[in-house]
This record gives structure tokens, sequence and C-alpha cells, in this order.
């Protein structure tokens, strides 16, 4: 931007439009409600930054000159770009409308997406979202999904008319109560797990379980999955029963930090997990693509989420 319009205001060529148009400085001070002076000061200021006259002067009136008239028809133009951009705005966000049929984690709805949908809802009314919150993979073509949220490991294979765009990267870890950790003793090495109850998540969906993927393949393999209580698709449900003194749970971290703070919680062998993560992605079908609903939704989330 040149040297002289770094300072000009939209409030001078706003003057300057109404002072065009009356072709009085007398009647546009009363109008903006400012003495005569103001406004042959700001009209002089804005002529020396542009470097021309707007107006020929004579003790009886004033006139736009040939320059002041182009330059009048120019900042009108601007001027009117301008409202109707912030008009064109308001107008786009609300015409985002119909309805995103969208499946979700359990925890992933509870922790990262639940705290943003009442803004969300505020900027875009006339867009419904239906969440299906379920750990299991839905069928987007038989069941009619717009969208998922979706926990994609390395080298997982997705339907090839899938699109996917990563939103967070989660790491988890391995979490016991005080109370229970008090009666069985505190756990110095993986291998000491074999001794300890293991709570573990399966999807009823496949009988699929989440791994506790830090571990080595067979060490302590037969007591995570023959474990007594084994919990399906509820990873919450697998917390609270932590919580109650019933054994040791891998948990996302995220999902944690208040029961880290209260202490109702205490992290196990951190140490054999530092590398461990997980993403969750969005997938939806190649040909929603151009969907503005779903651009708007999904660019919202990232950008609280990320």
């Amino acid at each position: 931007m040149k040297k002289q319009f770094k300072t000009m205001h939209i409030a001078s060529l706003e003057l300057f439009l109404v002072a065009a148009e009356n072709e009085n400085f007398s009647v546009t001070a009363e109008y903006l409600n400012i003495t005569p002076a103001a406004v042959s000061r700001s009209i002089k200021r804005l002529e020396e930054r542009i470097g021309f006259e707007l107006f020929s002067r004579s003790t009886r009136q004033v006139k736009l000159t040939p320059e002041g008239r182009i330059y009048y028809k120019k900042c009108s133009e601007i001027l009117d770009m301008l409202i109707n951009a912030g008009y064109s705005i308001k107008t786009e966000k609300n015409v985002i409308e119909g309805k995103l049929k969208i499946s979700v984690p359990e925890t992933f709805f509870n922790y990262k997406i639940s705290p943003y949908l009442a803004n969300f809802s505020q900027e875009y009314p006339n867009l419904k979202l239906d969440f299906h919150v379920t750990n299991r993979n839905v069928d987007f073509i038989a069941e009619d999904f717009d969208l998922s949220v979706r926990l994609v490991q390395k080298n997982t294979k997705l339907e090839a008319f899938l699109i996917k765009k990563k939103l967070f990267v989660a790491t988890t870890g391995l979490y016991a109560s005080p109370n229970y950790l008090a009666k069985n003793g505190m756990i110095a090495c993986p291998n000491e797990l074999i001794n300890h109850k293991c709570i573990n998540f399966s999807s009823s969906q496949n009988n699929k379980r989440f791994h506790w993927s830090f571990l080595n393949k067979n060490l302590c393999k037969d007591n995570i999955e023959n474990s007594q209580i084994q919990i399906f698709d509820s990873i919450q449900a697998t917390k609270f029963l932590a919580l109650n003194d019933g054994g040791i749970v891998q948990l996302f971290s995220f999902s944690v930090q208040e029961e880290l703070k209260r202490k109702e919680l205490v992290e196990i062998l951190s140490e054999y997990n530092k590398e461990n993560s997980w993403e969750f992605c969005f997938l939806y079908p190649s040909a929603y693509k151009n969907s503005m609903k779903l651009k708007v939704f999904i660019n919202y989330l990232t950008k609280k989420i990320s």
C-alpha cells in the first residue's frame, strides 16, 4: 500500500461522498453533525493525500472537479463493495442449510466436538446436524452418511471413494485408580501387567479389540485379551470401571485430564508409551468434496480442534 494511503480512514471517504453528493460543505456539516470548518479540513487533508483537488471552491459555492467526479465514482464503488462484503458473508452463513449426517466416536464427541457445537449452531442456524455417536465404522453408502470422524491407524486401507483429512493426533496412556494400585501394587514394567486386572475394550461390530499397542505382541496378550471384564462399544464405560477400582485401562490422554488433576486416576508405565499416537480423521465421500455445508463444518472444527 502506498505511503499516502496508510493513514486514510474510511470515515474521510464517507465524508467526501456526502460532500460530493451535496456540493455544499454547510449541508454536509449539518448532515454529519460537525462544523463546516471540520468538513473543509477533512477534504483538504484528503486532497493532500491523493495529490489532486476534488472541489473547485469560490466564496459562494463548491463544485466537483473532473478528477473529483471520477474519484467519487470509484469511492462509491469501493465502499459499496465493503458494505456488500459484510452482507454477503452474513448471507452466505444464512444460505448454508440442510442436514449433515455425521458419525463420531463417543469419547471424541464428548471431549473434542461437543464444546464447540453451540457456537457453530449460532453461526449456521439453518444447518441441521445429526450426530450418530458410535465407535463402529459406518457404511457411508448403505447408511447415507455425509461425514465420519474415525480413528485411522498407519497403513489403514480405506474405501477408494473416501477422502481423508487429518483432524487431531491423540496419545493414549494406561490408567488406574489410586485405590486399585494401593490394593494391588504399583507397576514398574509391562511384564507386571500379567498380575493385574486389565480392562479390555472391544467393538461388537467385528469383535475387534482396542489394542494396547505399545506392548510387545506377545507380552501379556492372554491377560489383556482374556480379561475377566470386557467392555463392548463404550470407551467411557471402561473409564468409569477404572474409576471404581476395577483395574487398569487404556484411554486417550485428552479424556482423563480432569481425573488426573483430581487424582482420581494415575498414569502408569508412561515411559513405555512416549511414541504411541493415533490419528482422528475426517472421512467423507469424494462426491461431496464441493459441498459447502460439509466444508464449513470441517473447516470450523479443524480450526478449533487441530
